[in-house]
């Protein structure tokens, strides 16, 4: 059998010319199938880490005969778009193209912003597949160019992981293929089981523009739940090196996610923070973010969830919603609804 080949590159070797020659030469000797995946985190955030590496998963499950191509934002960028060009001069026709998953499809994060639109004008005859994403733009300028660089390209197709991302796909993406989808980090679920002893409540909330709620609310809160149980915080960026977690990633993933099957119930802002609850088949309290991603991305979790999940409007609420859960009883396992129902079927759906 072939030997699989990643290519896993972050934003140090960005200027390093050894690494764009190493690129080329890769190229030029793999006469094989490849598949690319252009924008993958160059920071510590675990939520997209833990993207890129259900992607490449999904990707050598379903494409066993690629080699496989991962580059993160600022590596497939640098230089006005060096290795995006290199790929575009080797790139085959039975090549696939794909842009992670995320909140890329925004004027709020330009950088990937940008880097999708290059991708999409410099490979007008590649089938491109867009990951799920969150789609949303604050300047309506910048909606504008969107529409009409997106537009443009006959063969794009675009998974929106939320309702609101997907009616406004249809508005304004509408010369692409629209298919709503859930986070690639949902095929996770139900693929794992944790025995260890439950004690406690954690909170994993976010500390950036995206936050709802200010430090003193969240303080407030955790001094109220720790009448309760002992109370822990923490986010799903954590104090590693983006290189360190790229050379490390399935260690680090299955590091934090046994760390969350400690606890009895997690509280978060996070829709990650759900997501790796839900893996580790831990009660979540999911409170709402400054934009539609938690209140909508809640909605792809079914009724055998029910138990599970449960969405929050106001963070007053919180408390009676723990106690809720601290009296139940839980088997702590769910099934892999997400595989199960949608990414078992996504090769046949994309071709």
């Amino acid at each position: 059998m072939m030997k699989k080949k990643v290519w896993n590159r972050v934003r140090k070797y960005i200027d390093n010319k050894v690494f764009y020659k190493k690129l080329e030469n890769n190229l030029i000797k793999d006469n094989g199938k490849k598949c690319f995946v252009f924008g993958a985190p160059y920071h510590s955030n675990m939520g997209d880490q833990a993207q890129t590496y259900c992607i490449i998963k999904w990707v050598n499950r379903n494409y066993k005969d690629h080699s496989v191509y991962c580059f993160d934002t600022k590596a497939i960028s640098g230089n006005n778009y060096k290795a995006m060009k290199l790929i575009k001069r080797h790139i085959k026709s039975n090549d696939k193209l794909f842009l992670h998953s995320g909140y890329h499809t925004t004027d709020l994060y330009m950088l990937e912003e940008n880097m999708q639109r290059e991708t999409v004008k410099q490979f007008i005859d590649q089938h491109i597949v867009v990951l799920p994403q969150t789609i949303y733009y604050k300047d309506p300028e910048e909606e504008k160019k969107a529409i009409q660089i997106y537009n443009s390209h006959p063969n794009l197709t675009f998974m929106c992981r939320d309702d609101i991302s997907y009616d406004t796909a249809k508005r304004i993406f509408s010369n692409c293929n629209l298919i709503k989808f859930p986070d690639v980090v949902t095929t996770l679920i139900g693929t794992k089981q944790y025995f260890n002893e439950r004690n406690g409540i954690l909170l994993c909330m976010r500390n950036d523009k995206e936050a709802l709620y200010s430090k003193s609310e969240v303080s407030d809160l955790v001094s109220h739940l720790g009448h309760l149980d002992k109370t822990e915080i923490t986010d799903t960026t954590i104090n590693k090196d983006a290189k360190y977690i790229s050379n490390n990633r399935e260690a680090t993933i299955n590091s934090i996610l046994e760390e969350y099957s400690k606890y009895k119930v997690i509280i978060t802002d996070r829709y990650h923070g759900t997501i790796f609850s839900l893996i580790t088949n831990t009660p979540v309290i999911v409170l709402s973010s400054t934009d539609h991603k938690l209140s909508s991305g809640v909605k792809w979790f079914p009724q055998e969830f029910r138990d599970y999940v449960f969405h929050v409007k106001d963070i007053k609420d919180v408390k009676s919603y723990v106690e809720k859960i601290y009296s139940m009883e839980y088997e702590y396992k769910l099934e892999p609804y997400f595989n199960q129902n949608f990414y078992d079927k996504l090769k046949d759906i994309l071709e």
